[in-house]
């Protein structure tokens, strides 16, 4: 079962111009998206079946590590463009530009929350 949809991404997707990609390519990165949240989160699934783990926050984190391939897919680190006098470049964040990956926003986003609860020790000394 897939999380997100193509249409999930277009409806994220910012430009520039139309999303390069048939719904086909969507549809097989966010197969490779969701096989690599699942191998890093193997209860997953069942997190999002108790509610614990709300759907929607997956789908948003499967379409950005989508987009985020599509918007660079040959991996490029840095761009730089030249005319005359003028010079525009363009850096690409991530130690890996270009793949499939779990940034550390998106590895926070779906780790499990914490569910002990909060402690404090007394450390002042005890008068008699």
């Amino acid at each position: 079962m897939s999380w997100a949809t193509p249409q999930d991404v277009r409806d994220r997707w910012l430009g520039p111009g139309d999303l390069p990609a048939t719904d086909t390519q969507i549809a097989t990165l966010i197969g490779d998206a969701e096989d690599t949240i699942r191998r890093a989160f193997p209860d997953i699934e069942g997190r999002i079946d108790s509610g614990d783990l709300p759907l929607p926050r997956v789908v948003k984190v499967v379409c950005r590590m989508v987009i985020r391939h599509i918007r660079n897919p040959e991996g490029v680190r840095t761009t730089q463009q030249g005319a005359g006098p003028f010079q525009v470049s363009r850096t690409y964040s991530g130690d890996e530009p270009g793949a499939l990956y779990l940034s550390d926003q998106d590895m926070a986003e779906l780790a499990p929350g914490r569910r002990g609860r909060a402690f404090t020790i007394d450390t002042s000394p005890v008068w008699s």
